[in-house]
């Protein structure tokens, strides 16, 4: 895996049509937010491109992990509702929400995974766990 540093601005016009994991061609590209910097509240948006295999596996991690999140905090709510009424029941539902908050935590770790790890050094943007060949390619866009 490589890593590459380029400017905000150039990351934000947009990167070479490769997969930004494998290398491949890409089909699309999702957009990932970059840090905040203290003149601006909002995040810059910078799309990195994906090809289709990646960018599946990153969807189906990314639903999972928001679907189990909103479950498992509903679930935990409803445990500590029903532990004033039913205890052996309650231990019950916050056993089940326990174990949805782990695969909540399996799915993210997989969605973060399948995407390059971007940090925002001021007016620069640096990206790592990327292809080489996408690392490449930046680089000479970058010149």
């Amino acid at each position: 895996m490589a890593e590459v540093t380029v400017p905000l601005k150039l990351a934000q016009e947009g990167f070479p049509a490769i997969c930004a994991m494998t290398g491949a061609s890409a089909d699309g590209a999702i957009a990932l937010p970059v840090g905040r910097s203290i003149t601006r509240w909002r995040s810059p948006v910078i799309r990195v491109p994906l090809s289709e295999p990646i960018f599946i596996r990153w969807s189906r991690r990314q639903n999972i992990h928001i679907k189990a999140r909103g479950l498992a905090s509903v679930l935990t709510a409803i445990g500590v509702v029903i532990a004033f009424r039913n205890a052996a029941l309650a231990i019950g539902v916050l056993v089940v929400a326990i174990g949805i908050h782990l695969l909540d935590l399996w799915a993210e770790r997989g969605a973060a995974d399948a995407r390059p790890i971007i940090e925002r050094n001021g007016a620069n943007v640096h990206m790592s766990g990327i292809h080489d060949a996408f690392a490449t390619a930046v680089a000479q866009m970058a010149r």
